[in-house]
Parts: structure tokens; sequence; C-alpha cells
């Protein structure tokens, strides 16, 4: 049997979408759990006012307590192979251990951390619901948040005002910033 060339052509063409999985090859790989999994340190949680008038606040010195007592633990966030992350950190201003624990969310990229809404720890932290991180696997799993992958969020200016160490006399109810954040597997350096 003969075939002829647009028949050619066209069993060519369906052998190829096959090959792509059947979409042309246009859905972008996702990040899997089991790319993301260890436990990274935060080496890095700054909250920056768009207003640059304002200061920015370092939560690593104002909010955690980055070398705690024995037997309270460090900051860091564990990322478990079901699709889960864990936050721990020791409360700069007590000592309490504080934690967070929710599901993660993969883009082809970014991790996306779903955080618990009106809690101690997003309100104490300055941080943005949900949370994006930008996942690089060379060189030692790392995750980061820049200032431009970041949408301005507000957070309150009381909760502002401590982790900055300025007073929140004559600020406005909400303050609107960008989160900056690198957390490492293999540790900071």
């Amino acid at each position: 049997m003969r075939l002829f060339p647009t028949r050619t052509a066209a069993l060519g063409a369906l052998t190829l979408l096959a090959a792509c999985g059947g979409d042309g090859g246009t859905t972008p790989t996702r990040l899997t759990a089991a790319q993301v999994a260890g436990t990274y340190q935060v080496c890095e949680l700054r909250f920056s006012p768009a207003n640059t008038i304002l200061p920015t606040a370092d939560l690593l010195t104002s909010a955690v307590d980055t070398t705690p007592p024995p037997g309270r633990l460090k900051f860091t966030v564990a990322f478990s192979q079901t699709g889960e992350y864990d936050l721990i950190y020791t409360r700069a201003s007590d000592a309490f251990t504080q934690q967070a624990r929710g599901s993660v969310s993969y883009g082809e990229q970014h991790v996306s951390i779903s955080l618990p809404s009106n809690s101690a720890i997003t309100s104490e932290l300055l941080l943005p619901r949900p949370l994006n991180l930008r996942f690089t696997g060379t060189g030692g799993n790392r995750l980061t948040a820049d200032v431009s992958d970041n949408l301005q969020y507000p957070v309150n200016r009381a909760d502002y005002a401590r982790a900055a160490g300025v007073s929140d006399e004559g600020l406005q109810p909400t303050i609107n910033g960008r989160l900056t954040a690198r957390l490492a597997v293999n540790g900071c350096s």
C-alpha cells in the first residue's frame, strides 16, 4: 500500500503529538514535592515598605531568635514529599517556639505556601498570604522571594512598627510593601 504525501505528513504529526503527551508540548512542567522536599534554613527575611521613607523591617533581627537557647529551634521551613510544609522558629521576645503547618502548591518554577490567616505568625513575620517562593535546584536547593517577584501587600501598622523598631504614631492603618526572603537546604552562605 502506498501512502500519499499528505497522509504521511498527517501520520507523522500524530506521532509527534503522541510523543508530547497529547497536548502539543504546551503544558509547562510543574515542580514536584520530591524535587522541593527538604529542610530549608531561613537565611533572609525582610519587609520593604512601598513608601521608601519608612525603614525596611529585618524580621531575622526583630522577630526571630537566630541563635536560640539550647533546646529551642532555629528558623526552618521543612517541605515533605506529600505536599505539606512545617514552618518553625523561636520567637526573639520570649523564646517561645512558633509553628505553622499547611499545604504547598507547585508551579513551573515557584512553590506557594498556604499560610493561616489572622495568625500570630503571619502578623509577627509580616508574611503575605500565600507566600510565593522561586525554586532553584542547582548547587543545593534554594527558595527565594525577591521584591521584584512579589506584588505589594498590606500589613498592620502596629505589626510593621514593632518589626521595624519604629513608632506607629502617624502611620497609615496598613503599610504596603514587599517581601525579600532566602531559604537554603545546605545552610546560609
